[in-house]
């Protein structure tokens, strides 16, 4: 008998929603991003991921302390999780570069703690990585320093060399290895028409073709031996290929659709 697979359930972000992010705690949490470009607001919702219930379905992210909104309410974004909590960052005025971190407590919708003045650098087994800009003989410098991920405080032992900083940086995790994540990877004979991973025999499947008018078509198959178990389209019409629009963790597959909803499907 074909084995057919269904999702288990789809969370829809709302009417203007683009999905931007997805990050999962090491306690299990799944916590996005999406954003509203017309109103330029970015919001964040998690989820349990086994059962589909939403903790939070559009959270501000507001510094606890100044009672302000981090980043404008729109420059704010996901930089890395420990244990049960989720780092935030805003960006520096017209730069690239991260400012800031807050800690939120992805189930209760909160801010736990603050650091404004740091810029995140790297999650280590010592603490986080951060840094400060400093002025020395009127040049800016970087000093270092290590927080203890749950209270924010400093790591005792001052600041940290930047050669020793730098070895913390190569040695720490990557956000997939951090969080269990794995990433499709493209055929490299497909010429960006097709990723794919494959997981104990099987095959998920991103597809990308072009139509008449010139619009991409991106769908996702899962196929078992030959077999076909689940097909649906993330997105057609668009301006350019959906790559990395899926993921696997813990044995579900998530996948964004239509830029607003997100869709889970057990694999086994």
């Amino acid at each position: 008998m074909t084995r057919i697979l269904k999702s288990r359930w789809i969370h829809d972000c709302g009417e203007g929603a683009v999905i931007w992010h997805l990050a999962f705690t090491p306690s299990g949490t799944l916590v996005g991003q999406k954003r509203f470009a017309e109103d330029r607001q970015a919001l964040f919702f998690t989820i349990d991921p086994l059962s589909g219930s939403v903790y939070v379905a559009g959270w501000v992210a507001v510094d606890p302390v100044q009672g302000a909104v981090i980043g404008e309410g729109w420059f704010a974004g996901i930089e890395t999780v420990h244990q049960q909590l989720v780092y935030i960052h805003s960006w520096q005025d017209a730069s690239p570069e991260h400012r800031g971190i807050w800690a939120f407590d992805p189930v209760k919708g909160e801010v736990r703690w603050s650091r404004p003045e740091f810029v995140f650098s790297a999650n280590t087994p010592g603490g986080l990585l951060v840094y400060r800009i400093v002025f020395f003989a009127g040049l800016p410098e970087r000093r270092y320093a290590l927080l203890d991920p749950l209270r924010g405080t400093l790591v005792e032992g001052g600041d940290i060399a930047a050669e020793e900083a730098l070895l913390l940086q190569r040695g720490a995790e990557t956000e997939e290895q951090r969080q269990g994540v794995l990433l499709p990877e493209m055929d490299p004979q497909s010429g960006g028409g097709r990723e794919w991973m494959l997981l104990e025999g099987i095959c998920v499947e991103g597809l990308h073709r072009t139509d008449r008018d010139g619009g991409w078509q991106s769908s996702l198959r899962i196929v078992e031996n030959g077999t076909l178990l689940y097909e649906d389209a993330m997105e057609s019409g668009s301006s350019k290929p959906l790559w990395n629009n899926f993921l696997v963790r813990g044995g579900d597959l998530y996948y964004i659709r239509n830029k607003r909803e997100l869709v889970c499907v057990p694999l086994r």
